[in-house]
């Protein structure tokens, strides 16, 4: 068994539930150090800590599984995995057929990502330790979804931290020809998990779709970063007097004008336009009453996202809505973003109000204990 000993007073935050141990930590380890191993953690005073996945080249040493001497086998797996399933039974709204079934360290299960879209799970393994339990776990939702086609999108850009290669590939039957239709609360999606975003779709921000389809009744829309019309279809189903959707991405569109024909929206109701954002903003002059501003991370641009939220501002009628969100709260911390917020609207010269916080569906659980487990942030600001 393979021993990682903790500096002195280190296992304060894994025993307070914390699932990380960062390299800086660790003492001493003993034993067959390979990557992805499973071992346990000892205190400075040879004191059982935890169990966990062990990765000597990632700045996180060690995910934690477990804070007992539980056996780590297919029984441990399934136990966390039908645990985290039945949690979704709870929450998912009724004749939802896409939302996540694991996600990571929030159920119990560093590494592993599952979402299901209705005839098909798709399964994302992120780090060493979790990669070499894949045959486990694919047999394990084989069993429990029998019969689903299984496929793995492990080309998320964290695996190169962990030293792993990206892979894309199917596990269990085959994909359809087309894109695969969901159902999110009474609206259709058409989901292409080969190449999507993601794993195909932005699960994520379920909730904050409804919450734009919720006040968009009579309201002119105008939704950047569009990508395949989620929040376009969400405000002209809450009855949106129009609707613009602008991306950078050919097949995205492609797929939203499919959602707005499967969706019944009139073709009079909105229209696409790809462009690179920044130059659409800085050339379009219309105004709206609802803007919705998804980026992409920037993390080493800021001054990029800083322009372009100042340009969209400005693209709001007085009294309108803006929806801010960031998938990358821990390079934008939540205070730290109201302060960029507030910098941003300064130099419209517009007074702006948050009047709601946006964030992470329910089906996203992070820990009270691993605030990093929180993947998004955002707001709902009245513009003066």
């Amino acid at each position: 068994m393979l021993i990682v000993r903790l500096k002195e007073r280190k296992e304060a935050p894994i025993l307070g539930g914390h699932p990380w141990i960062y390299s800086g930590a660790i003492d001493d380890v003993k034993g067959d150090s390979k990557v992805g191993s499973i071992c346990r953690v000892l205190d400075s005073r040879g004191r059982f800590v935890c169990q966990g996945f062990f990765n000597p080249y990632s700045q996180i040493s060690v995910r934690v599984l477990s804070l007992g001497k539980d056996k780590i086998d297919k029984n441990f797996f399934m136990q966390r995995i039908e645990r985290a399933i039945s949690m979704r039974s709870s929450i998912i709204p009724e004749g939802t057929t896409g939302f996540r079934i694991v996600n990571a360290e929030g159920d119990g299960i560093p590494g592993l990502l599952v979402d299901i879209y209705s005839g098909v799970i798709v399964v994302q393994f992120l780090c060493p330790g979790i990669e070499r339990h894949r045959d486990t776990i694919i047999g394990i939702l084989n069993e429990i979804y029998p019969e689903h086609v299984i496929h793995e999108r492990s080309d998320d850009r964290s695996r190169h931290v962990e030293g792993l290669k990206p892979l894309s590939m199917p596990l269990h039957g085959s994909l359809p020809e087309r894109e695969i239709e969901i159902v999110e609360m009474g609206m259709h999606f058409l989901v292409d998990v080969k190449r999507g975003e993601r794993s195909g779709f932005y699960l994520d921000h379920r909730v904050n779709r409804q919450i734009i389809r919720s006040i968009a009744k009579d309201r002119d829309v105008l939704d950047l970063f569009c990508y395949t019309g989620g929040f376009t279809v969400s405000a002209l189903r809450g009855g949106a007097r129009s609707a613009v959707a602008v991306d950078s991405s050919a097949p995205a569109l492609d797929i939203l004008k499919r959602n707005m024909d499967i969706n019944h929206i009139p073709a009079f109701a909105w229209r696409s336009v790809r462009a690179d954002m920044l130059s659409f903003l800085s050339q379009d002059r219309e105004t709206y009453d609802l803007v919705i501003c998804d980026p992409p991370p920037f993390p080493k641009e800021q001054e990029i996202l800083e322009k372009i939220t100042n340009l969209a501002i400005k693209r709001l009628r007085p009294g309108g809505i803006m929806s801010f969100t960031t998938s990358f709260p821990y390079t934008l911390p939540p205070d730290d973003m109201i302060k960029y917020v507030a910098r941003s609207t300064r130099a419209t010269g517009r007074r702006t109000r948050i009047i709601a916080r946006l964030s992470q569906s329910p089906d996203f659980p992070y820990l009270t204990s691993h605030p990093q487990g929180m993947h998004m942030i955002g707001y709902l600001l009245y513009v003066e």
